[in-house]
């Protein structure tokens, strides 16, 4: 996916690579976010937890993943358990394949920073009619 990473766990701009910002578009065109910054329905927890709906969970996180750390500066494994893509911008894109919640649904996470609108959010895929 790129170049770059290492360092500490600070979240810095780095060169290169495509902000979070650039990828709002597409990833907003194929799932729609609210006026209020927030992709999906709201979930169980915290304000910032939000579910999207799909008939294959783990096929929708990824594409969603996919979209959103498009152009990303550096990828991080997480053992076995997804991905954390760094953006140009600072902004994270975390992609686990199983959640540590009670229906271990696959999660993405948005650190966005300066992300035209979008809010920092934690998004559960979630089979439809569960």
């Amino acid at each position: 996916m790129g170049t770059g990473g290492g360092g500490g766990a600070a979240i810095t701009a780095l060169r290169g690579g495509n902000r979070l910002d650039d990828n709002i578009a597409d990833l907003v065109d194929r799932f729609p976010a609210t006026n209020k910054g927030y992709f999906g329905q709201p979930g169980q927890g915290r304000k910032h937890t939000r579910n999207i709906e799909s008939d294959n969970p783990a096929r929708t996180a990824a594409e969603f993943a996919g979209l959103a750390s498009k152009g990303s500066v550096s990828s991080i494994p997480i053992e076995g358990k997804g991905m954390v893509y760094r953006m140009r911008d600072g902004s994270v894109v975390s992609h686990r394949y199983v959640s540590s919640s009670k229906d271990g649904s696959p999660v993405v996470e948005l650190k966005a920073k300066n992300a035209s609108g979008i809010k920092s959010q934690k998004i559960h895929f979630v089979r439809k009619g569960k």
